[in-house]
């Protein structure tokens, strides 16, 4: 439990054992007003404002413009935890926010995930946290296995296990909800948020967007100081880099040229990896000369890390979260260059374009609802796409068509988790992307995967072995949206194209999120604007055809920004190639890999057969299908690898088993490379014996 972390306690007795068991380990502690402990961990100074009225307790962990004094004049009038709506309303930034009145005690984190709360009962009470690891290792939790098996599917785990966890008893509060904990125990999940319908028009829509995006730049400039951000030539961070210029804080620019001569089209140095070609570095050459007070640092490939690196199997356990596996796992050491690149021009936080994309880009995803509500605006729309993405008639039909209920779709993906990818004539409108398991996974680790998706499309509980992290024992539960295996699924909003959206920013918070967890000491903190509540909000309220348009691109962001960014930079319309520093990172660290999955974790437990592995990474890669794969595999492998790290960290409380060394009857039964525990009482999935060398 090294590194920062918060854990919140109920005003009760029942949390007392909780806080004998954070005691030696918090550094940090903050008391409700009749003296029990409310807040344990370990935080840097100037992470939180905690403001108090009589007994009434705020507080707000993260970035924000609040001080002491402005929270006090927010909390006069507050009765209750259900006031702190009020009490923070047009409060922009990212943070938790954290309330303690009359007894009762409110968490809630933020709406992208970016900020995150999990709960899990400890004792007689249930304890919330910033962490699910706190609170694994707190009740001395197993992983899941099947959640595992199901987590080799993509980059993150899918649609609606997405916000649930790999630890058995540790919840995670969705991002449009909040926790409120009660004396004697309980707690309850609230509904804090509905995404709005897509109503606005585009004219009234962006100058509102524009606004809640300046005053979420503003929010991380305003104490001056030196900001970091990219500047790729793409519209994400050009937005970020103009907006920043405009503050009081000193501004550098980041940018890595790719192989290909160009840098990042998103603005991303962290999970996509997708360098862009010549447009891009011309683009961001004409943002740098219009920004003349701002410092603009390009870092060539042959001093940036590559793709793949820092994945050795000594290295690997450095580069995971241990709540769960990190999707970015593969761009890990070039995000951590970036930041430590900054950190030597002395910025203090740094600004990436995570988000645009999923809330700005064109996903096509939208037509399937504006064919129901405005048929005549969306032809024009379908016969856009259809030029541009080659769709077959048939198949497009077949989307449109398509009324499936969000339980349905997940029945459909549990049977066809072993299928082919569609090509790319075939149009899909579904509720989320659809998921696949990658070849080298084995027949016991896909039936896990099957069974868990199977039973959370049928809102059944899959009994042991492959519980998700549900049961927490709350009481006075009240859950609207998927809870976990047992609970129905709904959707994230009325409409697919909202979902998905919510779906996607959602993915991309949490992996901020964990980004900032596995690279802490690297440099200054990753912060992500458009991933803020105030401009999610913004963003859903605009019309789906106004947002989604395919010309130009993204439309609203561009329209938002005119005036801030030059119109040269937001009506470009090309991108670049994104594969050459791909294929390069492979080629320079594929032995490292290649050692990592000789005997890996993932095989220990008979998830994944590594020969299988093995032989696609020496495989000519045409496509992106082994890739796709590979991503999910290696967040996997490494977060088995950092558990045994810490194994032996962390207090202990209630019941439950803990990592502990492999039973193993004669030495030559541990395969190579494997460095001693696995989780006891987790069923082990047959291994799979290895192919002859």
């Amino acid at each position: 439990m090294a590194g920062e972390w918060f854990a919140v306690l109920p005003d009760g007795d029942t949390g007392l054992a909780a806080a004998r068991a954070l005691r030696p380990l918090a550094r940090d502690v903050v008391e409700h007003a009749s003296g029990r402990p409310w807040l344990m961990g370990c935080w840097p100074d100037g992470e939180v404002t905690v403001a108090a009225v009589g007994t009434v307790r705020l507080a707000v962990f993260g970035c924000s413009p609040a001080t002491v004094g402005s929270l006090r004049e927010r909390l006069r009038g507050a009765r209750s935890v259900h006031d702190m709506d009020r009490t923070v309303a047009r409060l922009p930034g990212c943070f938790h926010l954290l309330a303690s009145v009359a007894g009762r005690v409110r968490a809630q984190g933020t709406l992208a995930s970016v900020r995150r709360v999990y709960h899990a009962r400890v004792g007689g009470a249930v304890v919330a946290a910033d962490s699910a690891h706190v609170l694994a290792r707190l009740t001395r939790a197993d992983w899941d296995p099947s959640w595992l098996a199901l987590r080799l599917t993509g980059p993150t785990a899918p649609y609606p296990l997405h916000e649930t966890t790999p630890w058995r008893g540790v919840r995670a509060v969705p991002g449009d909800r909040w926790l409120e904990l009660a004396p004697d125990g309980r707690a309850v999940e609230r509904r804090r948020w509905t995404a709005p319908e897509p109503a606005v028009p585009l004219a009234e829509g962006a100058p509102a967007v524009r606004d809640a995006l300046a005053a979420a730049v503003q929010t991380r400039t305003t104490h001056g100081g030196t900001v970091s951000t990219e500047l790729s030539g793409g519209t994400d961070s050009a937005s970020l880099a103009f907006l920043a210029d405009r503050g009081p804080a000193r501004l550098v620019t980041y940018r890595t040229v790719g192989r290909d001569g160009g840098g990042n089209s998103d603005g991303r140095v962290d999970g996509s990896g997708h360098d862009a070609g010549g447009h891009d570095a011309f683009f961001a050459d004409r943002a740098a000369g219009v920004l003349p007070r701002a410092h603009h640092r390009v870092h060539r490939p042959d001093r940036a890390a590559a793709l793949f690196a820092g994945l050795g199997r000594d290295r690997a356990a450095g580069a995971a979260d241990p709540d769960e596996p990190f999707a970015w796992t593969r761009t890990r050491a070039r995000l951590a260059y970036a930041l430590e690149a900054m950190a030597v021009e002395g910025s203090r936080v740094h600004l990436g374009g995570h988000g645009g994309d999923a809330l700005f880009g064109t996903d096509a995803t939208y037509l399937h609802d504006l064919v129901r509500a405005r048929p005549r605006t969306a032809l024009r729309h379908l016969r856009a796409h259809r030029a541009q993405a080659r769709w077959s008639a048939p198949a497009l039909l077949r989307a449109l068509a398509d009324r499936r209920t969000p339980a349905a779709e997940v029945a459909d993906q549990a049977r066809l988790l072993r299928a082919a990818r569609p090509g790319p004539r075939q149009a899909s409108f579904g509720w989320s992307p659809a998921p696949r398991l990658p070849g080298w996974v084995t027949d016991d680790g896909a039936a896990a995967a099957v069974g868990l998706l199977r039973a959370t499309a049928i809102g059944a509980d899959p009994g042991p072995g492959t519980r998700t992290g549900t049961g927490t024992g709350t009481g006075m539960a009240e859950h609207s949206g998927y809870a976990g295996p047992g609970s129905p699924v709904e959707a994230l909003a009325t409409g697919r194209a909202q979902h998905g959206v919510l779906l996607a920013a959602r993915r991309t918070g949490a992996s901020v999120r964990q980004a900032n967890r596995v690279n802490a000491g690297c440099g200054p903190p990753l912060s992500a604007p458009f991933l803020d509540d105030h401009v999610l909000d913004a963003a859903l309220s605009v019309r789906l055809e106004d947002r989604h348009a395919p010309w130009p691109r993204k439309p609203l962001l561009t329209t938002a920004m005119r005036g801030v960014v030059p119109d040269e930079l937001l009506d470009r319309t090309s991108r670049g190639p994104s594969a050459a520093d791909l294929r390069a990172g492979l080629g320079r660290h594929r032995a490292e890999l290649l050692d990592l999955f000789d005997g890996s974790e993932l095989a220990r437990h008979g998830l994944i057969d590594d020969a299988a592995l093995r032989r696609a990474l020496l495989r000519p890669h045409r496509d992106d299908d082994t890739l796709y794969g590979l991503d999910a595999t290696l967040a996997c492998e490494t977060w088995l690898r950092s558990l045994d790290d810490r194994a032996a960290a962390g207090p202990h409380t209630g019941g439950g088993t803990v990592p502990g060394p492999i039973p193993y009857d004669r030495p030559h039964d541990r395969p190579r490379g494997v460095r001693g525990p696995r989780t006891p009482g987790v069923p082990r999935l047959p291994r799979t014996p290895r192919a002859p060398r």
